[in-house]
C-alpha cells in the first residue's frame, strides 16, 4: 500500500485538474503527486494499484472513506465531536451543522458572511452541471468535432448542397459512435447494430449535442474552435429537408428538472441563497463559519426535497456554478467602474486625468470633451455589466435564434464567409437591457444601434462570442493595476515603476479610458458593438504602449485566452 502523508500540501483553489485541464482541482494524489477533480480521480483510480493511492484535499481536509486511501485524522476532542465532512465539489473543507428552520434574522446574518452577492440568474436559464457520464460523452463529442471538416466542406458548396449536408452529418455521427467505443464498447456495439436512424440512436445523438451546448453556456472559454461547427450542424439538420434526423432538444436547466419532479418550491427556500452562495468575498476569519453554514444549508435542502430520481445536490451545485461564474465575470467590470470613479472626476480634470479625445488624434474616430468621454465610458461599462449579468438568458436567446429554422445566407463580412441570420430573440433581449441601462444613466452619449444579423454581427453566435470576451479584455488590465503596488515594493522591479505608483496607475487607466473607447477599429464608432470593437483595437496595440513592460512584469500573457477544447 502506498505510504500515507501526514499533512495536506499547500494547494491553491485555482489549480486545474491535470487530467481534464478543465475543472478546478479538488484533491491531490499523494502517490501520483498530481491534482485531480473528483470525476477524473474516480476514473483514473477506480481499479488496480491506483485504487489504493492516498489523497488529500487541496484546501487541507482529508478525503473521507470510499475516495481512495483515507489519511488518518487526529481524534476529535470530547468537547467538540467530529462532524461528517461535506464532499461537495466546491468550497471544500466545510463542516456542516444542522440548521433546520432557521429564522429570517439568522439567514440574513449568515448571508452577510458571504459579502455582496449578485442577483442570481433566472433558474430557467441556468444549465445543469454535467454528470460524470455526461463528461465522458463530452470528451467523445469534442474528439469527433475536431476530426470533422463539416463547415469547411459544406459552406463552400453551392450545388447539390443537401446531399453533402446529409453525408457530412452521417460522417459526424459515425465519428461519435467510433470514439464512443473507447468509453463504452458494449453500448456502442448495440448502437452500430441498430443503425444511425434507429430511435434509440437518435435519442443518444440528441443527448450528445445537448451536452455540448449545455457545457458551452457555462464554459464560454472552452470549445472555441469547435462549437460553431456543432451549431452549424444542428442548424442544417433543422433547415435541410433531406435530413431525417432531428438532433435538437432543449438544453437541460435547473428549472426544467425541478418542474419535472414538482420541486419548484426549492427555489423559494430562504436557505437557498446560503447553499449556493459565492465564497470569493468571504473574509478569511469568517471562512470556516461561512462554509459550515453553506454545507448545513445544502444538507437541509437535500433532506427536505429528496425524491426518487431527483439529484438535489446537482441542482444546488449547478446554481452555485452560476453564481460563481457571474462573480468571476462581473468582478473586472465592477473594478474598472471603481477605478474610473476613483481616479477621475466627471466635471473636472487636470493634465494627468483629462479624458478628452479628438477625431484623428491617436487613431480616435470620435471627438468628446472630458465630461462627455467620462460619461461615455461609464455608460459603456454599465452596459457591459448588465449584459454579463444576463449572459445565460442571452445564451438561451442565441440558441433559439440559431436553431429556429430561419434561413441564413453566406456572406463575406470582411472576416471570411459567415452565416448571416436574423436574431429576433437576442435583439429583443438587448433592447430590454439597453433600455434598463439608459433609465439608470439618464442622458445617453453615442448611438443606441445594436448590430445583429448584418455584416458587423452576422448571427447570434458571433454576438455571444463578442460579449463573452469582455472579462478577457478587462482582467489583464485589473491584474496589472493591482500588481503595481507589489512591483514597486520588490527591489528587482521597483526601478520599472516610473513616476510613482498612483501616477502610473492613472497613466494606464487614462490611456485605456480614452483610446479603448474612441470608436476606432474596423466597425467601430459610438454604436453598442463599436464600443467593444474599439476596446479590442486598443488591446491589439498594447505591445506598442510605453507601459507594456509593466503588463509583462505583472504576468500578462495575452487577451485571447486558451483555445483548448
Amino acid at each position: 500500500m502506498a505510504s500515507q502523508a501526514d499533512a495536506a500540501p499547500s494547494g491553491s483553489p485555482d489549480v486545474t485538474c491535470v487530467e481534464c485541464e478543465d475543472q478546478q482541482a479538488e484533491l491531490e494524489c499523494t502517490d501520483c503527486q498530481e491534482p485531480f477533480c473528483r470525476p477524473c480521480w474516480d476514473q483514473q483510480h477506480r481499479r488496480g494499484k491506483r485504487a489504493e493511492h492516498s489523497t488529500v484535499l487541496l484546501l487541507g481536509d482529508i478525503i473521507p472513506e470510499g475516495m481512495g486511501t483515507a489519511i488518518p485524522q487526529p481524534e476529535a476532542s470530547a468537547e467538540q465531536p467530529e462532524a461528517p465532512l461535506d464532499t461537495s465539489t466546491d468550497d471544500l473543507g466545510a463542516k456542516p451543522s444542522a440548521m433546520p428552520g432557521a429564522g429570517d434574522a439568522e439567514v440574513a446574518e449568515l448571508l452577510a458572511l458571504f459579502g455582496p452577492q449578485v442577483v442570481p440568474e433566472n433558474s430557467r436559464y441556468i444549465p445543469l452541471r454535467l454528470s460524470d457520464a455526461e463528461r465522458e460523452t463530452l470528451y467523445v463529442l469534442n474528439g469527433a468535432l475536431q476530426v470533422s471538416e463539416y463547415t469547411d466542406n459544406v459552406d463552400i458548396r453551392s450545388w447539390n448542397k443537401d446531399a453533402l449536408i446529409v453525408e457530412e452529418l452521417e460522417h459526424m455521427l459515425e465519428y461519435v459512435l467510433g470514439l464512443g467505443a473507447c468509453s463504452d464498447f458494449k453500448a456502442t456495439k448495440k448502437r452500430v447494430a441498430l443503425g444511425l436512424g434507429a430511435k434509440p440512436n437518435i435519442e443518444f445523438f440528441q443527448q450528445v449535442f445537448e451536452i455540448g451546448r449545455r457545457f458551452k453556456v457555462m464554459n464560454p472559454e472552452k470549445m472555441r474552435s469547435t462549437f460553431g461547427k456543432l451549431l452549424h450542424m444542428l442548424q442544417d439538420s433543422i433547415q435541410c429537408r433531406s435530413v431525417k434526423l432531428r438532433l435538437k432538444i432543449p438544453i437541460q436547466t435547473v428549472h426544467a428538472l425541478l418542474a419535472e419532479y414538482e420541486a419548484l418550491g426549492l427555489l423559494d427556500e430562504a436557505q437557498l441563497p446560503i447553499a449556493t452562495a459565492d465564497t470569493s468575498l468571504v473574509r478569511p476569519e469568517d471562512m470556516e463559519r461561512a462554509l459550515a453554514a453553506k454545507a448545513a444549508a445544502r444538507q437541509y435542502l437535500m433532506a427536505t426535497y429528496a425524491k426518487d430520481g431527483l439529484d438535489v445536490e446537482r441542482v444546488l451545485l449547478s446554481m452555485t456554478d452560476s453564481n460563481n461564474y457571474q462573480a468571476v465575470t462581473l468582478k473586472p467590470i465592477q473594478k474598472m467602474i471603481e477605478y474610473l470613479q476613483f481616479y477621475f472626476e466627471p466635471k473636472s480634470s487636470n493634465k494627468s486625468t483629462d479624458l478628452t479625445i479628438s477625431y484623428g488624434k491617436g487613431g480616435s474616430k470620435l471627438s468628446h470633451p472630458h465630461g462627455t468621454q467620462y460619461t461615455f465610458v461609464l455608460q459603456t461599462l454599465m452596459l457591459w455589466k448588465e449584459v454579463t449579468k444576463r449572459m445565460f438568458s442571452l445564451w438561451h436567446a442565441a440558441d433559439e435564434d440559431m436553431l429556429s429554422g430561419s434561413r441564413y445566407i453566406l456572406a463575406n463580412t470582411g472576416q471570411g464567409l459567415n452565416r448571416m441570420q436574423d436574431c429576433p430573440n437576442v435583439s429583443a433581449a438587448m433592447r430590454e437591457i439597453l433600455r434598463s441601462v439608459q433609465r439608470q444613466c439618464g442622458s445617453w452619449v453615442g448611438l443606441s444601434v445594436v448590430h445583429l444579423g448584418d455584416r458587423d454581427v452576422p448571427n447570434a453566435l458571433v454576438f455571444i462570442d463578442k460579449y463573452t470576451q469582455i472579462p478577457r479584455i478587462l482582467n489583464p488590465i485589473v491584474q496589472t493595476i493591482e500588481a503595481i503596488d507589489d512591483l514597486a515594493q520588490d527591489p528587482c522591479t521597483a526601478q520599472y515603476v516610473c513616476g510613482g505608483i498612483e501616477q502610473l496607475k492613472t497613466f494606464i487607466l487614462r490611456d485605456f479610458f480614452r483610446h479603448g473607447f474612441d470608436g476606432s477599429g474596423s466597425d467601430g464608432g459610438s454604436c453598442i458593438d463599436g464600443r467593444l470593437t474599439s476596446a479590442w483595437n486598443w488591446c491589439s496595440k498594447l505591445e506598442k504602449k510605453e507601459y507594456y513592460h509593466v503588463f509583462m512584469l505583472a504576468g500578462f500573457e495575452g487577451f485571447d485566452g486558451s483555445f483548448k477544447a
